[in-house]
């Protein structure tokens, strides 16, 4: 292996691992956010800005913790091994897409103002980062 090919296949592993690790700051944040919220915090959702109440909205906020948290501990696993479990990365670069998308469509009526902006513009900027480490890395795959 050429020190080109191998100071690339450096560069992208650091790069995936920092995603990996970045995902995983920000979603154990979410998931600790949302566990607040399932405890009667009336706090809004830093993904969103929506603040809601009610035993059912409670519940629906500490499911979401779960996922997320289970969420993180994936990043956080592929942190381990960046280069061999960079397709973590694409699922959820396409995933942060869907749920802007889904957002925009079925609840832009409640939602608003700029911690909502904020949030989707976010989330966007995680998409491209998250798809752009996993393309460059497979760019950089040595054969």
């Amino acid at each position: 292996m050429s020190s080109t090919k191998t100071g690339t296949k450096m560069k992208a592993d650091s790069l995936l691992k920092f995603m990996f690790i970045l995902g995983a700051v920000i979603d154990g944040s979410i998931a600790i956010s949302w566990f607040l919220i399932a405890s009667g915090w009336e706090i809004p959702n830093i993904l969103n800005g929506f603040t809601g109440k009610g035993a059912d909205y409670q519940l629906a906020m500490y499911v979401g913790a779960m996922f997320m948290t289970a969420w993180t501990v994936l990043l956080a696993w592929g942190a381990l091994n960046p280069f061999e479990r960079k397709q973590l990365l694409l699922i959820t670069s396409i995933f942060l897409f869907i749920s802007v998308v889904i957002e925009l469509i079925f609840f832009s009526h409640m939602l608003g103002g700029t911690v909502f902006v904020f949030g989707v513009t976010k989330r966007l900027i995680l998409s491209v980062l998250f798809a752009s480490a996993y393309f460059y890395s497979v760019k950089s795959k040595t054969h």
